[in-house]
């Protein structure tokens, strides 16, 4: 079954045996130094799509998408596993207020020493972290107002949702101790407005995708399939993966 990650990216392939064979003879960037690793690295497509490879001593190789992303915040990043870190973005100038915070793949893990989720601990500061999402299964809607008007606004109760929501399931329950790091997931539930959306073909697959660049709780740039028809103030909702990157291998 086609990876719903790596399709937004359009790393689209029978195989993944094939693809990362694909990646690794067109050039991957890495480091195989980092304590406990056998290697860390990437693949950057000229499109802007990314394939992050880590390999543990003794284990197998986790291959995961990710994007180039043009938008960029001042960070702090708390990285909890090997590729999954919680990461609090604020304004341009410190102290900026907190814009937004949640749980993202990184795919340069070896960016940032591995901590313990807790209050008070240390953490890594990132001065501009490039920050993204690929679309995992979301809708389009023509508006704001038609999205509020949708069954997807108000999915039970009082509970309404706005068109601009930016939410981390994971970051929530690992606050409330209802999961454990290790069961830890990047996805969000967000909704983008879409200000620009440009298309864009994987050079490694030859399969197409969209890069948008839109408004939920910041601005961000996301991934998305080209079957999706996307248009310039269309709302796109739904579950996405947050993906992020200090930028050490651009």
């Amino acid at each position: 079954m086609q990876s719903l990650q790596l399709h937004a990216v359009g790393f689209d392939v029978d195989s993944m045996d094939t693809l990362v064979q694909s990646a690794f003879a067109a050039g991957v960037r890495g480091v195989d130094t980092a304590p406990g690793f056998d290697l860390v690295g990437t693949y950057t497509d000229p499109s802007g799509a990314r394939l992050s490879f880590v390999k543990r001593t003794g284990q197998g190789v986790s291959t995961t998408g990710a994007l180039v992303a043009e938008t960029r915040y001042r960070a702090q990043v708390v990285r909890f596993t090997d590729l999954l870190a919680r990461v609090a973005l604020y304004a341009d100038h410190a102290p900026g207020p907190l814009l937004a915070q949640f749980v993202a793949l990184v795919d340069d893990p070896v960016a940032y020493p591995q901590h313990e989720l807790r209050a008070g601990g240390e953490y890594s500061v990132v001065e501009a972290l490039r920050v993204g999402a690929l679309a995992i299964e979301v809708d389009v809607y023509a508006d704001a107002a038609a999205f509020e008007a949708s069954p997807d606004a108000s999915p039970g109760g009082d509970l309404r949702i706005p068109a601009d929501a930016l939410i981390s399931p994971s970051l929530l329950a690992l606050q409330a101790a209802a999961i454990t790091p290790s069961e830890a997931s990047p996805a969000l539930i967000m909704g983008v407005e879409v200000q620009s959306v440009e298309r864009r073909r994987n050079t490694l697959t030859g399969v197409e995708f969209q890069y948008v660049v839109g408004r939920s709780a910041l601005q961000i740039s996301c991934a998305v399939p080209a079957e999706l028809p996307v248009a310039v103030g269309n709302i796109l909702h739904g579950t996405w993966y947050a993906t992020c990157s200090s930028g050490i291998w651009d």
